[in-house]
């Protein structure tokens, strides 16, 4: 399956906005976010996934009949704080799609990079 950087971004937005400190998120909550509603269930748990393995998010899966069926997120690790703070501005995004675009397969780290350096100039810098 595709990593979808759309559901990424979408997902870290959500689990900022939703997580409150000492509370677990679960999976049903995530799943019910309107930011998410363009996504299919698949795709949001395997971004889930993902973004845990990554170490972006804490997050504890539980899989039955090797399908995921929980998962509950402690919330944004410090790089999934970073990468999102990179990405957040919707012109940023923009911005970091269409240079990524021009590639067959861009990563988490290079979209971060690339979208650290579209931030860099317009911030100036």
């Amino acid at each position: 399956m595709k990593l979808n950087h759309e559901c990424v971004r979408s997902i870290l937005l959500t689990i900022e906005e939703k997580h409150q400190y000492g509370k677990v998120l679960r999976l049903e909550e995530i799943l019910q976010s309107d930011r998410l509603s363009e996504f299919n269930e698949d795709e949001i748990k395997y971004v889930l996934i993902k973004l845990a393995d990554a170490k972006y998010i804490e997050g504890t899966p539980q899989y039955g009949s090797n399908e995921l069926i929980y998962f509950d997120c402690n919330g944004l690790t410090w790089s999934g704080h970073q990468f999102l703070d990179t990405i957040r501005d919707p012109e940023v995004w923009k911005k970091t799609k269409r240079i990524a675009s021009k590639l067959t397969s861009v990563s988490i780290t290079m979209l971060s990079s690339i979208g650290s350096q579209v931030l860099t100039k317009l911030l100036g810098i």
